[in-house]
Formats: structure tokens, sequence, C-alpha cells
């Protein structure tokens, strides 16, 4: 039983590595993020500074830029 156990354990954790990490990220770039203390994680899905703050009010949690905003040309948002 133990061995079975174990080949299911060491079966289903070879597949998640085998999970494309880039598939969750947002096709759109966000110019705010919130990020976390004591383990949290973060988001960068905030249009607006005030928006991050309303959404992360009293969860130990601080709002910054995003390094990797990436601000939309004018080129790109016409092909869309």
């Amino acid at each position: 039983m133990r061995l079975l156990t174990l080949s299911l354990f060491l079966a289903i954790a070879a597949l998640m590595t085998l999970a494309d990490p880039g598939s969750a990220q947002s096709p759109t770039s966000y110019p705010w993020c919130s990020r976390g203390t004591k383990g949290v994680p973060g988001n960068c899905y905030y249009a607006s500074k005030e928006q991050c703050q309303q959404t992360i009010s009293g969860n130990g949690v601080y709002c910054i830029r995003n390094p990797w905003y990436r601000q939309s040309s004018p080129d790109r948002a016409r092909t869309r």
C-alpha cells in the first residue's frame, strides 16, 4: 500500500511539473501591483493606485508600481 501511495504521489508531482506556468498570465498588463508581507503573495491586476489600495485595505499588503508594466502602444490597440 505504501508503494502504491508513493508511486501515485510521484506520478502526480511529475505531471504537475509539466504544467505551463506562463498560461496563467494575463494578456493585459496593469500599472499597479499588490505585494504581500509575511509570505502573502501579491498580484498585478490594478488599473490605479487607488483601486489597489481600496482592494488591499486591512490585509497587511501594500501597493507598488508594476516593474513589468508594458503600456499598450496605439498600434497594438488597433489590431485587437
